[in-house]
């Protein structure tokens, strides 16, 4: 669904909008809309970030009242916690709505460890 909307931008903006969005086949409006879709986008990981923050500061409480329990993190707070993962998160956005919130399982340390492993090529003589 599409809604039309007015704003205000400085002329020479608009002007380089228009050479971008023409060098890449777009209309403005379409280049507007990639472009605020990426703002979006852009804001939601710097959320996110910011809730990954605020779980490593209080991993160490969270640890001790919610270990092996999904908690959910809003604004650097813990909104909610439950055993189950699925009820948390459909809790969460009856709630929040689509709002960035963080969902993760308390467990012994803040943040999980993966090890990758790559096989080596070698040249078969």
């Amino acid at each position: 669904m599409m809604t039309q909307t007015q704003v205000s931008l400085d002329a020479n903006l608009v002007e380089s909008l228009r050479q971008v969005a023409a060098e890449k086949g777009l209309t403005l409006d379409q280049a507007l809309g990639e472009s605020a879709q990426e703002y979006v986008r852009q804001a939601r990981r710097n959320k996110l970030h910011r809730e990954q923050e605020a779980f490593r500061a209080m991993h160490a409480e969270l640890a001790q009242k919610y270990l092996g329990q999904s908690v959910a993190i809003y604004n650097g707070e813990l909104v909610d916690h439950d055993a189950d993962a699925l009820t948390l998160l459909r809790r969460i956005r009856q709630r929040f709505g689509s709002a960035p919130v963080l969902f993760c399982e308390v467990e012994a340390k803040p943040d999980k460890e993966y090890v990758l492993r790559s096989p080596r090529l070698e040249k078969i003589p």
